[in-house]
C-alpha cells in the first residue's frame, strides 16, 4: 500500500515548532504558542474592559489614554513578563544539558567515536591487541572497541574511563590552568565555541606539562650544579633551548611540543627526574605519546590560523569530533601531573626550636578560582606569593615560568606563563592562561635571562 504522506493529495505536514523564534519570547508558528495567545488575550481584555466601564467624567481623550495605558500594563505584566520568565527557565534547562550535534561521518570515524574510553594506565601496561579483539574477528588492528565487541573485549574495556569521567577528573585533579580550560570546554555551547575551547585546552595542557618539567629540571640542575653529569649535560641544554625561545619571538604552541619532544632522551635516561613523563612521551605502535596528540591539535590550530577556520556550525562540530580523541588521549597521558601538585605560597614562618619553616600555601589544583589553603612544614624556606611544585624531594619553584600577576584588562590577579623577554635589560612579557592577555613583569626579565645559556 502506498503511503499517504508520499501522495500529492495528502494534506501538508504541520510546520515544525521552533522555540523562541519570534522576538526571542514566543515560539513559531505563533498560533501554536500558548504564551502568545496569553499576551493577546490580556491585551484584548484591557482594550475592551476600559472603554465599556462608565467613566466618572465623560472625556474622550482621557478615555483613550486610559485604555492605551491599561493595554500596555496588562500586556507587559501578564503577557510579556511570563514569556520572558519562560525563556529564562528554558535557557537554564538548556545550560544543564550537554548538547550533541549530529554530523555526517565516515564509517571509520564512527568506529573511532565508539571507543568506550581512553586508557589511563601507561602504554606499557595496556593489554595486548589480541586480548582486545575476539578470535577470528576480521577488523584492522586500529579499530577501537565498540558496542558490538565480544564479551572478552568488553571486559578488557572495563579498565578504561569514560570521556565524561576523564574530563570531570581533569577539572578536579589537574593543575588549575588545565582544569580551567577543560571547564571552559565543557561549558561551551555552540560547536564553534567548543572548537575554540578545545584548541585552547590543548595549548594550555602543552604549556602546563612543559613548565612543570622545566621547573623540575631547573631544580635538579641547581641542586646538582657541582656534578659533571648535570654541569654540561642535557639538563642545561634543554633549559638553554627554552631560554633562546624566550629571547627570540616568544614561546608558542609549537615551541612547547618541540621542547617536550626533545626531552625524550633525558626522560628515558632519568625517569625519576619527572615521574611519569617518560611513559607520557613514549610512543607505542597503536598509540603515539602525548607529543603526537598535541602536535595533531597544534596542526589543527595552525590550519585555522591560516584561513581555514570552520565556516559553519556543522563543520565546527565535525572538526570537534575529529579532534576530541587527541585531547582525551593527551589528558589521559598527563595524569602524572596529579602527583606533582601546584601550590601558591601565602606565608613562610621560621620555627627556631625545630629549625623548620611553617608554610601556608593555596592548593592550585582544580578549576575553582578560590584555592583552598594547606599548611606544610618544610626544611627550607620558600618565597611568598610564588607558585611551587610539590615534588618528591620537596617544593620546587615554578618561577620564572609561571607567576600570579595583576591583569590591567581583567582588573584582577591572573595565573600567567612567561611568553618572551628582550635580550638586553627589560621586563618580561607574560600571558594569562585564561584570556591570553599580555602582562609586563619588570622583576622577571633578569630571572629568565639568567637561565642556562649554551651555544
Amino acid at each position: 500500500m502506498q503511503d499517504n504522506a508520499a501522495s500529492s493529495l495528502a494534506p501538508p505536514s504541520p510546520l515544525p515548532k521552533r522555540r523562541n523564534a519570534v522576538l526571542r519570547l514566543y515560539d513559531a508558528p505563533l498560533y501554536r504558542d500558548g504564551a502568545f495567545w496569553n499576551t493577546v488575550g490580556w491585551g484584548l481584555i484591557a482594550g475592551i474592559s476600559i472603554p465599556t466601564t462608565p467613566p466618572t467624567e465623560p472625556n474622550l481623550p482621557t478615555l483613550w489614554l486610559d485604555t492605551l495605558l491599561a493595554i500596555v500594563i496588562m500586556v507587559a505584566t501578564l503577557g510579556i513578563i511570563p514569556a520572558w520568565l519562560r525563556l529564562v527557565i528554558r535557557r537554564w534547562r538548556w545550560s544543564r544539558q550537554s548538547p550533541r550535534y549530529d554530523v555526517p561521518a565516515s564509517p571509520a570515524h564512527a568506529a573511532q567515536e565508539a571507543v568506550v574510553a581512553p586508557p589511563l594506565e601507561p602504554p606499557g601496561a595496556q593489554a595486548s591487541p589480541g586480548a582486545q579483539a575476539p578470535v577470528g574477528a576480521q577488523a584492522p588492528p586500529a579499530v577501537a572497541l565498540s558496542s558490538t565487541t565480544a564479551p572478552s573485549a568488553q571486559s578488557a574495556a572495563s579498565v578504561r574511563r569514560a570521556p565524561a569521567e576523564l574530563l570531570a577528573d581533569a577539572r578536579n585533579a589537574l593543575p588549575h590552568p588545565v582544569a580551567r580550560a577543560v571547564r571552559a570546554l565543557q561549558q561551551a555551547y555552540t560547536p564553534k565555541e567548543k572548537y575554540e575551547a578545545l584548541l585552547d585546552a590543548a595549548e594550555t595542557l602543552a604549556i602546563t606539562v612543559s613548565v612543570t618539567a622545566a621547573a623540575l629540571l631547573q631544580g635538579q640542575v641547581e641542586s646538582r650544579s657541582g656534578s659533571q653529569e648535570y654541569g654540561q649535560g642535557l639538563g642545561q641544554y634543554n633549559l638553554s633551548a627554552l631560554r633562546k625561545a624566550y629571547l627570540a619571538k616568544g614561546v608558542m604552541f609549537g615551541t612547547w611540543t618541540t621542547w617536550l619532544d626533545k626531552l625524550r632522551p633525558l626522560a628515558a635516561d632519568h625517569p625519576d627526574l619527572v615521574v611519569g613523563l617518560h611513559q607520557a612521551l613514549q610512543d607505542t605502535p597503536d598509540d603515539p605519546g602525548i607529543v603526537g596528540h598535541l602536535n595533531a591539535l597544534r596542526e589543527e590550530r595552525n590550519r585555522a590560523a591560516h584561513g581555514n577556520k570552520p565556516k559553519s556550525q556543522p563543520e565546527s562540530a565535525l572538526r570537534v569530533a575529529e579532534c576530541t580523541h587527541h585531547l582525551e588521549r593527551a589528558l589521559a597521558k598527563a595524569q602524572f601531573l596529579k602527583d606533582i601538585p601546584w601550590l601558591f605560597t601565602v606565608s613562610c614562618v621560621y620555627q627556631p626550636r625545630s629549625r623548620t619553616f611553617d608554610v601556608v600555601a593555596e592548593d592550585a589544583m582544580g578549576d575553582h578560582p578560590d584555592f583552598e589553603r594547606r599548611t606544610f612544614t618544610w626544611a627550607r624556606p620558600v618565597g611568598n606569593e610564588l607558585f611551587y611544585l610539590l615534588g618528591p624531594e620537596g617544593p620546587v619553584s615554578l618561577s620564572p615560568f609561571v607567576a600570579n600577576l595583576f591583569c590591567p584588562q581583567c582588573r584582577q590577579m591572573e595565573v600567567c606563563y612567561a611568553y618572551k623577554v628582550s635580550k638586553g635589560s627589560g621586563a618580561a612579557i607574560f600571558k594569562s592562561f585564561g584570556r591570553g592577555h599580555e602582562i609586563a613583569a619588570a622583576e622577571m626579565g633578569d630571572e629568565i635571562r639568567s637561565l642556562p645559556d649554551q651555544g
